[in-house]
């Protein structure tokens, strides 16, 4: 944008000085009469009129001018009637009558249809102004440029031909076979093909929604950068952003600062400062401080907030259920490097985590932490199952470890090992666990509040079962050896199993330990009320009969 925008700075700086030199200091030569069929002299007053009839040819400033008739004025101003052709440099203009001031260069061209050519650059209004000295045109009722690809009207504008650039404002609408687009202030570059827009501006494309104050379209290069306020909106996804890419031939985008993602038919939305897009993977991957979302259509459960230094979302629209189902290494999320989560039920730390939206699956590696109520469980991978929004189970694999808090005062803590240890839930609380291979507990034994002992078991298999958060019955197979201590002998050594590590300090406390970030709400409902192009202006010049056309081939035209 930065380029394109300081273009058309230049360009509008070089026009004013252009004009004021042009008015200021420029030599005022007179019309010059070239030819005519006839030509009679008339009087009026004291002043003397010349009327030229037929096939008449005028030049001024470089511009040849032709009509059927006209009216030569003392003050060296003519009216032309009929047929109206002004021609310069590559631009030609055609209308039905012109007002021509030599002592500004303006000409006021009017008429059923005013046509304004230069090369395939055509401009359409009933009310046009051109200045001869610094070739540029004018319109303030209505007026359309196309140059077979792209179609512009607003209500006023301006074109300036030695810069090949049309300057539009109020009402400014545009379509080609791709996008429909409203703006209230648009520049085009005409043989570039670059639109740039500097106000509020609305884009739609079959069925996404663009909205940004501020951007411009390359259509040679498919590329759209929309910057301040940008929001995008498709069927089931939103997006907000600072600033954006949009290359469509490549299917992919990037967007800037304060970016959200919105995904309906996931149930996520994703946070960050940037974000890269690939439409034909259906890929999306977030860095600098990204935080993802995950939510349910039911508002009585929970949301679960995760960040990471990467978050890479990947959505599966277009391919059915059953076929993702047998395909389990497809996930909906992976986060990357220093993996943080919280929902209220379930806490967790990793150093990476897939999540599935498919089958309900999310995965831990790399020194996993998860906290449930009380309990810690660690292993060197953990795989967390839900069902219906809620914890259903969980594998502990490969060096399980499950601690609870018993005494802070005295620092007892209830302990699980094994090589696997499979957790079961309901309603998101613990009332089971599974001990397969290497089993190892410690568990301090209460009647009522008070301690009556610790019991130390190793076992290749454990089974305990608890009811509110309370060992009811443990099972104990192949193999099981164990004791129970009175409180008198329990020594230091008694009090933990190896690999013990008691980490609640790097527990996330809340969402805001995930991340700070406001969420956007939905803006759909609000975009689905702008008003889309009507094109009128369009509409009634093209239902204009019986004006002077110019011909097909302009080159073929004879003065």
């Amino acid at each position: 944008m930065g380029q394109v925008a300081s273009n058309i700075i230049r360009y509008g700086l070089a026009l004013l000085f252009a004009c004021t030199v042009a008015h200021a200091f420029a030599e005022k030569r007179k019309v010059e009469i070239k030819s005519a069929d006839f030509w009679r002299s008339l009087k009026r007053g004291d002043e003397t009129i010349n009327r030229l009839i037929g096939n008449v040819l005028l030049m001024h400033n470089g511009a040849t001018m032709t009509c059927d008739s006209a009216y030569i004025y003392p003050d060296n101003h003519f009216e032309a009637f009929s047929r109206v052709v002004v021609s310069k440099d590559t631009t030609w203009l055609f209308g039905d009558y012109m007002d021509y001031q030599s002592s500004t260069d303006v000409g006021k061209v009017r008429g059923r249809l005013v046509t304004l050519l230069d090369g395939k650059t055509r401009l359409r209004t009933q009310f046009l102004d051109f200045n001869t000295a610094t070739n540029t045109a004018v319109f303030t009722k209505g007026g359309t440029i196309d140059n077979g690809q792209n179609l512009l009207e607003s209500d006023q504008g301006c074109y300036y031909s030695n810069q090949k650039l049309a300057i539009f404002n109020s009402k400014v609408e545009m379509k080609n076979e791709e996008y429909r687009i409203k703006s209230d202030s648009l520049h085009y570059l005409t043989e570039q093909d670059i639109a740039t827009f500097f106000q509020q501006t609305y884009i739609w494309h079959e069925d996404v929604f663009m909205s940004l104050r501020q951007g411009y379209y390359n259509k040679p290069n498919d590329h759209f950068f929309m910057s301040n306020h940008v929001y995008m909106m498709s069927k089931e996804q939103e997006s907000w952003s600072d600033s954006a890419h949009y290359y469509r031939s490549q299917k992919e985008g990037e967007m800037f600062g304060n970016v959200q993602l919105y995904d309906s038919a996931q149930h996520a939305i994703s946070l960050g400062d940037y974000a890269k897009l690939y439409e034909d993977r259906d890929l999306a991957y977030m860095t600098k401080e990204p935080a993802g979302i995950l939510f349910s259509d039911d508002p009585k459960d929970d949301t679960m907030f995760i960040k990471a230094d990467t978050l890479l979302v990947r959505r599966f629209a277009n391919t059915d259920s059953a076929t993702l189902m047998r395909d389990s290494t497809r996930k909906y999320m992976h986060a990357f490097f220093g993996v943080k989560f919280y929902h209220p039920d379930i806490q967790g730390v990793c150093d990476s985590m897939a999540y599935s939206a498919i089958d309900s699956l999310a995965e831990m590696f790399y020194s996993p932490i998860l906290w449930n109520k009380e309990n810690q469980m660690s292993a060197n991978k953990m795989e967390i199952y839900q069902k219906n929004n809620q914890l259903h189970r969980l594998d502990m694999i490969d060096a399980g470890f499950i601690i609870s808090l018993d005494d802070s005062v005295r620092s007892y803590y209830n302990q699980v090992k094994g090589k696997l240890i499979v957790a079961h839930f309901a309603q998101n609380d613990l009332y089971k666990v599974d001990v397969f291979g290497a089993g190892q507990t410690i568990y301090y034994l209460r009647d009522s509040l008070k301690l009556k002992g610790v019991h130390h078991a190793n076992s290749t298999d454990i089974f305990f079962y608890l009811k509110n958060r309370k060992v009811q019955k443990m099972n104990y197979v192949s193999g099981s050896d164990g004791k129970a201590l009175p409180p008198k002998d329990i020594d230091v050594k008694d009090l933990t199993l190896k690999g013990f590590s008691w980490q609640p300090d790097i527990r996330p406390r809340s969402r805001y330990d995930i991340t700070r970030r406001a969420i956007r709400p939905s803006g759909r409902q609000q975009a689905l009320t702008v008003e889309q192009p009507k094109y009128v202006v369009t509409e009634r010049i093209s239902k204009i009969k019986n004006a002077f056309f110019p011909p097909e081939n302009i080159e073929s035209f004879k003065f």
